[in-house]
């Protein structure tokens, strides 16, 4: 894509180079002609200031109109269809968007506490009409957890706690769902992963920043048929099949 766009910049500079050129030796070369035949000469300083004027508007216009168009393909082609300054804006699209979720809630996190206080009975609701669940959290006992509580300057024990509640909260969701294997848990023991969630047809993912809190960290959502979706989806089940990385079980 980068070379692509490198090519047409080539393309499009070299072509009006060309031209503004041409009209500069028209200019020069109207000096020349004596001026007995001042009609040619008024020709073609006429075509080659022309020529000069030309090339430098289509010259600018054509960058507007390749930063448009490349624009216009980040958004077509990799999806991009908001970008949150912290997650808690995010949310208000998340909420927006969660009464039309049916099939699917896919989540990287930790412990959602903010999303459980605001969603649960919603959710509550949806599962018992067939919804599937799938959470991905970090291992409530790992070291990584403790170093995450230190950089968001919380109190020692305050992320795992939301994790075990998060935990219990998955299993009396199972207690309601008409087959408990629509919802599933698995942990996870590294690095914190990149926060995801995937509401049917939509992905918000955003990174966990050191020194800010998760919930003012800025995020992105892709829509669906994109590359950017398929791109995080597709990291997601390759991560959530991964034995060797996720397990279930927490408690």
């Amino acid at each position: 894509m980068y070379f692509k766009r490198f090519l047409e910049d080539i393309n499009v500079t070299l072509i009006n180079s060309i031209v503004f050129l041409i009209g500069i030796v028209a200019i020069l070369f109207s000096f020349l002609i004596p001026d007995i035949n001042q009609n040619l000469k008024n020709i073609l300083i006429s075509v080659g200031c022309s020529l000069v004027a030309s090339s430098i508007v289509t010259y600018l216009s054509s960058k507007y109109i390749l930063k448009h168009q490349n624009l216009k393909e980040i958004i077509q082609v990799w999806g991009l269809e908001g970008i949150y300054r912290t997650r808690q804006e995010m949310n208000r699209s998340c909420d927006f968007y969660m009464k039309d979720l049916k099939d699917e809630l896919d989540i990287i996190a930790f412990g959602l506490k903010s999303f459980r206080d605001s969603q649960s009975a919603i959710i509550e609701e949806k599962v018992k009409k067939g919804l599937k669940i799938r959470i991905l959290t970090i291992d409530p006992n790992s070291v990584f957890l403790k170093q995450r509580e230190k950089e968001e300057n919380e109190i020692e024990g305050q992320i795992k706690k939301t994790i075990l509640d998060l935990i219990q909260w998955v299993n009396d969701l199972k207690e309601i769902a008409p087959d408990d294997k629509n919802i599933g848990l698995k942990k996870y023991d590294s690095l914190p992963l990149d926060f995801y969630f995937r509401e049917d047809d939509r992905i918000y993912i955003g990174p966990y920043l050191y020194g800010i809190s998760s919930q003012q960290t800025i995020s992105f959502e892709f829509k669906s048929n994109s590359q950017g979706f398929e791109y995080y989806k597709n990291y997601f089940e390759r991560l959530w099949n991964n034995e060797n990385f996720s397990k279930k079980d927490l408690m």
